[in-house]
């Protein structure tokens, strides 16, 4: 009796502890390289960055992608995310056109449900104003990458008749629309189109200073071609024949200079957002492109309706000595209790028979 009892204690340890490594590998990992690489189900979009050269210095050579909503937020003002805060997570380097001169393409395949996104050089700037890492930290403007539609952005919104033709072409052969047709959609604002295998440039020529006195830079989405060129047509025969089509081997200190940027910032260089958005930010189609951004007022990560966030799987947070961080500390504690309690139990069942 003892032996079954001492079976069936050990299997439900086991159990447990591969109960918990499950829950451990659903949710988003951070790969060898730092880089953020998404849990098992998670639907995701690929987001393009071309970080300037003059962005690089002592303390960074890589881009970081910062967002607080959605999926596997920073921060996890949602509940989901880990405690991962400023820069956030590391870009992936596209090294795929180095033999063509292009060496400052970056991306991601991030949740399809994240609003905006804060691209950086993927350095925690700090509060210290002397600090030479202060001066070396460098960011754009907040990004909304949920979709475009006419109004949101003067670079589209100024191409005569750009929107009509886009409409038109969705609604008959969608040959207008290229390899982007399955972006394209009807919205309550018109025909708009998703981010997902778009271009993010700043422009060098367009910055804003931030409530911390940090500069800040604007910029626009493109459509990215995938042979290290972006425009802003869907094809790049269209973009050439207007003349929008811009080579990333050329240009790697980006100067296109789009007149309006639909989204605002509060300077998360300096801290992590620790707030959610005064309104929520959306997810739908049919909900505006333009969200709203958070604020950095304490230190507790609150919900969009003012709920703390979970801490259950972030409570810690590890630096590897490449600075990627690494989330999931406290299920691991779990899986660790788990096996030691099993093995207890066995020493505690062992020495009950050997006494008598």
């Amino acid at each position: 009796m003892k032996k079954k009892l001492l079976s069936l204690v050990l299997a439900g340890s086991v159990a447990a502890s591969m109960a918990a490594i499950a829950a451990t590998s659903a949710s988003a990992l951070i790969d060898p390289d730092g880089s953020y690489t998404p849990g098992e189900g998670i639907e995701t979009k690929r987001v393009y960055f071309t970080m300037p050269d003059s962005w690089k210095n002592s303390y960074t050579n890589t881009a970081g992608c910062y967002w607080w909503a959605g999926t596997d937020a920073c921060g996890a003002i949602d509940g989901s995310g880990g405690s991962l805060a400023w820069p956030g997570y590391k870009a992936k380097y596209d090294a795929s056109l180095e033999d063509k001169g292009v060496k400052t393409l970056y991306y991601l395949d991030i949740p399809a449900d994240v609003p905006t996104v804060v691209w950086n050089n993927y350095i925690d700037g700090g509060m210290d104003e002397s600090a030479p890492q202060y001066t070396a930290a460098t960011q754009c403007k907040d990004s909304a990458c949920e979709y475009l539609s006419e109004g949101d952005v003067d670079i589209y919104d100024d191409q005569d008749g750009f929107w009509e033709e886009m409409e038109d072409s969705f609604n008959g052969d969608k040959a207008a629309l290229g390899s982007f047709a399955d972006n394209f959609f009807k919205s309550e604002y018109g025909i708009a189109f998703t981010m997902d295998n778009l271009i993010w440039v700043p422009d060098l020529t367009h910055t804003d200073t931030s409530i911390s006195g940090k500069i800040t830079y604007y910029g626009n989405w493109y459509f990215y071609y995938g042979d290290g060129t972006y425009g802003t047509y869907p094809t790049k025969e269209a973009a050439q024949e207007k003349g929008t089509v811009v080579d990333l081997s050329v240009s790697v200190e980006p100067t296109t200079t789009p007149a309006t940027n639909p989204t605002s910032s509060t300077d998360p260089t300096t801290v992590a957002p620790t707030t959610a958005p005064a309104t929520p930010a959306t997810t739908d189609p049919s909900a505006s492109a333009i969200a709203t951004t958070p604020t950095s007022s304490n230190n507790d990560a609150t919900s969009a309706v003012g709920a703390k966030a979970s801490t259950a799987d972030t409570a810690k947070s590890t630096t590897s000595d490449n600075g990627s961080v690494k989330t999931g500390a406290a299920s691991l504690a779990v899986i660790l209790l788990v096996v030691l309690s099993g093995a207890g139990s066995v020493v505690y069942f062992t020495r009950r028979r050997n006494s008598k």
